[in-house]
């Protein structure tokens, strides 16, 4: 996302309407992110939409600079179901 529309709640709401569309039309069991442990901001967005963070995978993606580790983050329908009544 460009940089003039972070902090606005866009990709947070953008996450809530994945997740709830994976959840009620899809009807997925599982859903999961993952993300860059630099990214301090797209970690929040998948901690606000109740995804908790799972692990971490050590070079896991290869970009033109290196190596990078991705934090990995999910959530389950029953908790989902839980925080979205």
């Amino acid at each position: 996302m460009h940089p003039d529309y972070w902090g606005k709640g866009i990709a947070t709401e953008v996450a809530n309407l994945l997740v709830n569309f994976g959840f009620k039309e899809l009807h997925l069991h599982r859903i999961y992110a993952t993300c860059d442990p630099r990214n301090i901001g797209s970690a929040k967005v998948l901690n606000k939409v109740g995804m908790t963070q799972e692990g971490r995978l050590r070079d896991a993606l290869l970009i033109k600079d290196g190596w990078r580790d991705s934090l990995v983050f999910g959530i389950l329908q029953h908790e989902w179901e839980l925080t979205s009544s």
